[in-house]
């Protein structure tokens, strides 16, 4: 590989990095932009635990979560749609868990039933892993 391709990566991977940091930056927190459906039931320095609820045709606007957990009360059909751009239905049966990375992404209730979900973040996860993996060497 020449000099000026090895520059070129080098500069495209700062600016995806830059803009990836950029859109989490800009997303929201999902208790503050839908309130009336998420409810923080408890929250520390490592986890925030939360309460969502909603009703067919329900969509919430553009927000983040950090690592997390999803347990799924209801059967739910929802259309999520990662940083708002890349749609993917999916349907939720009640008694399931989830474990997804972190998220910026939109979501909406396409079904014909309430969804009822509680979510765990996990805050500061990949801080505490970074120290745990620099400590083992």
């Amino acid at each position: 590989m020449n000099k000026f391709s090895h520059q070129f990566l080098q500069a495209f991977a700062i600016v995806a990095a830059m803009l990836c940091l950029t859109q989490a930056a800009r997303a929201q927190d999902p208790a503050k932009v839908d309130p009336d459906h998420y409810k923080v039931l408890k929250e520390t320095d490592t986890v925030r635990i939360l309460e969502y609820r909603d009703t067919p045709g329900h969509k919430v606007p553009r927000h983040s979560h950090p690592p997390y957990f999803v347990y799924v009360f209801d059967d739910a059909t929802r259309l999520f749609t990662d940083n708002c751009i890349t749609p993917k239905t999916v349907t939720l049966k009640a008694g399931e868990t989830l474990s997804p990375a972190a998220v910026t992404h939109c979501e909406q209730n396409t079904g014909n039933t309430n969804t009822h979900l509680l979510i765990v973040e996990f805050k500061n996860l990949a801080k505490k892993i970074g120290r745990k993996l620099k400590h083992r060497h």
